[in-house]
């Protein structure tokens, strides 16, 4: 039996149709988004609510707290062992999600990046501590590795350490391990499903998006999570939650952080959007309906499986 992968932007409606997919098929559903995998943060990052869990299986949300140190790998290692599962169970693993080079690692696996050195971490933990470290950081990293730096941005320190370290342990950039790439003889066979929304729409949606998670309770959720966590854990750097801590320390205003969260998220859909149109053995489906966007995808899957 083949995984189905859902794939699009956010805000295109991967969620509802990997449940209504599941609904129909005997599918369960597998998480590929790098935040939802994180216990608390469920206001910024739309985790499915409890109702459409209980409607069928939902697997690996909710399985790391934000002191943990959680990478592709680490999510490749607990994802395959669950696609097993399913499919021993005779169901059908329904992938959703927006954080493609998770997705990858667990389709093909990743190349053997160099692992953790202490002591570079630690050299550049004490520059990012210094006044303007990030920025002094991320210039380095510009002057290495500009395809990274186009696409991180200062503040994310963790990603921004962890290019450099990259770098300085293997003279290699890390986006020359990240490149997307086809399907492998060694791939996990998938049938990708791509959701496709003309931007200005999709635009719309993400900006209502961004309003209704201030609506409920994005600031408050995110006060509470500081008072569990560092601010410098790396689920605060994500989108939405960067904008709520900084209101929640005072520095920005609500009205500032909503503009600043629609910004990062419209960015953000785009470099999305240009991943997936780089991969390969991917079936695109228009998101203008979601009646016709259901039964596309379904007739899609119908013919692929022949």
């Amino acid at each position: 039996m083949t995984l189905v992968v859902i794939a699009g932007p956010t805000g295109s409606g991967k969620s509802e149709l990997a449940l209504r997919l599941a609904l129909a098929s005997r599918g369960e559903i597998v998480n590929y988004d790098s935040m939802q995998i994180y216990r608390g943060f469920d206001v910024g990052t739309a985790k499915p609510p409890q109702a459409e869990r209980a409607a069928v299986p939902h697997h690996l949300f909710d399985v790391a707290d934000a002191s943990d140190e959680f990478n592709a790998a680490d999510y490749a290692r607990l994802a395959r062992p669950v696609v097993d599962a399913i499919l021993r169970r005779g169901a059908t693993p329904i992938l959703a999600g927006g954080t493609f080079f998770y997705l990858r690692a667990l389709l093909s696996g990743l190349p053997e990046m160099p692992g953790r050195d202490e002591s570079v971490r630690a050299r550049l933990r004490r520059i990012a501590a210094t006044p303007r470290g990030p920025e002094r950081l991320h210039r380095w990293l510009s002057r290495v590795d500009a395809e990274s730096a186009s696409r991180i941005p200062p503040p994310d320190r963790h990603r921004v350490e962890r290019a450099l370290e990259v770098w300085i342990t293997s003279g290699q950039p890390i986006s020359s391990w990240e490149r997307p790439g086809g399907q492998s003889s060694s791939e996990i066979p998938s049938i990708k499903i791509a959701l496709r929304v003309e931007r200005a729409s999709l635009v719309e949606r993400l900006d209502a998006r961004v309003e209704e998670m201030y609506r409920n309770g994005l600031v408050d959720e995110t006060a509470a999570l500081l008072g569990r966590f560092p601010r410098t854990a790396r689920p605060f750097g994500a989108i939405g939650y960067r904008e709520a801590a900084a209101v929640v320390a005072g520095e920005i205003d609500r009205t500032s952080a909503i503009a600043e969260t629609k910004r990062r998220t419209r960015a953000y859909a785009k470099r999305q959007a240009t991943w997936l149109r780089s991969e390969r053995n991917v079936h695109w489906v228009d998101a203008r309906d979601r009646e016709e966007t259901f039964a596309a995808a379904t007739r899609l899957l119908r013919e692929v499986r022949g």
